[in-house]
């Protein structure tokens, strides 16, 4: 094939692949097991007796349902990311160092996620008028942790071919 060609061929698969409006992510109810589907129903059963923003009390008195619902769902999209991410790494030893990052993201997270739950209503308020007057809600800075720089096997065998840690 001449690269002329080959150039067509690609604006033409490019003409047909172009971005559609997003519509959201759908999460198939038939992918989960029977128990799993039951609980969706139950889910499904509360918003159709009482909306898709249901009172308090309606909240409080499905609150384990609920909880359990939205548990299922990050696990199965946890899930999803994993085993999506293992594909596109290259082997083990990649693979590896995506679970301990990802793995310390998720720890370091809820950690500061307990912290930022205990602030009071003033506190929250006040962070987030910060956030939005500096223009932070979007921009976002890597936090120097060092590991990369300390933990590899270059460095090791620097300080003597030992294993330090």
């Amino acid at each position: 094939m001449k690269p002329w060609e080959l150039s067509r061929r690609v604006g033409n698969l490019s003409e047909k692949l172009k971005d559609v409006p997003f519509e959201g992510i759908r999460i198939d109810l038939d992918s989960f097991p029977e128990p799993e589907k039951q609980l969706f129903r139950k889910i499904l059963e509360i918003q159709g007796k009482n909306g898709s923003e249901p009172s308090a009390e309606v909240i409080e008195a499905n609150a384990e349902f609920i909880f359990k619902a939205r548990e299922v769902i990050g696990w199965r999209i946890l899930e999803l990311f994993m085993f999506v991410m293992r594909e596109l790494l290259g082997d083990e030893i990649e693979e590896w160092y995506f679970k301990l990052h990802f793995c310390n993201f998720l720890v370091d997270l809820n950690e500061c996620l307990q912290r930022v739950r205990k602030w009071s209503l003033k506190d929250r308020e006040e962070f987030l008028s910060h956030m939005k007057q500096d223009g932070m809600m979007n921009k976002f800075v890597r936090i120097p942790r060092g590991f990369n720089d300390r933990n590899t096997v270059k460095s090791r065998n620097k300080r003597g071919g030992k294993h330090s840690d």
